[in-house]
């Protein structure tokens, strides 16, 4: 299987763009409010709050109420990602430093009024009936959009915060197609000085004739 994504650009003239920007805000929220607590945790018990642990400290706060439960736990998961990677660092930064330019740095917090933060939606977290309808409906928003990928192929759906603007990615996976190669085929490529290249390959006329060499040139097209 291959994960593939197929991808929705929302500038901000788009109809959507309010509603993701409120949704991305709020995930902003609960990221900052998580690693605050993660952060002093670790500074002053030198302990490391789990993903479960702020699970239940922040299931009665606003902002994590105020998103779908899975998209509100998927928050929780990148940053507790994020934190498993910077406490890896960290052990390998004290056996050997000079590995690092600097010591690693313990995530950090989003801008408080600018910053925006990503907000994935499981399957769990998109209505089934229009999914069967070839539309993405999130969970607990009034965004409706047109896909051309198969219901049962979609694993998540992410709302992504660029620079100026927001790119909805529908995260899908699909078969890798298997392909039989005839083993007795073979092309060599020649770099000329006339001709761009020259490809010489082998090619079989029918099932009975025999194998014959044919031979293209390749020219430098002059524009």
């Amino acid at each position: 299987m291959m994960r593939l994504v197929e991808k929705h650009i929302i500038q901000k003239n788009h109809r959507f763009y309010p509603e993701i920007d409120r949704l991305c805000f709020l995930s902003k929220n609960i990221y900052n409010y998580a690693n605050y607590l993660v952060r002093q945790s670790w500074i002053f018990e030198n302990t490391n709050l789990s993903y479960y642990d702020l699970q239940k400290t922040l299931s009665t706060q606003s902002d994590y109420q105020a998103m779908p439960a899975k998209v509100s736990q998927q928050i929780l998961m990148i940053l507790e990602k994020n934190w498993k990677s910077f406490l890896a660092a960290n052990e390998v930064y004290k056996q050997n430093p000079s590995k690092f330019k600097s010591r690693p740095r313990l995530p950090g917090y989003k801008n408080k009024i600018t910053g925006r933060n990503i907000a994935v939606y499981t399957t769990q977290a998109i209505s089934k009936r229009q999914l069967k309808q070839g539309i993405i409906n999130l969970s607990k928003t009034g965004i409706y959009l047109k896909t051309l990928v198969s219901a049962s192929q979609i694993k998540q759906v992410r709302l992504v915060p660029k620079l100026n603007h927001y790119v909805i990615e529908v995260i899908y996976e699909k078969c890798e197609k298997q392909y039989e190669l005839e083993k007795n085929r073979c092309a060599s490529i020649d770099i000329g000085l006339n001709n761009l290249a020259t490809l010489t390959f082998n090619k079989r006329r029918n099932e009975t004739a025999l194998d014959q060499w044919q031979t293209v040139k390749i020219y430098k097209s002059i524009l």
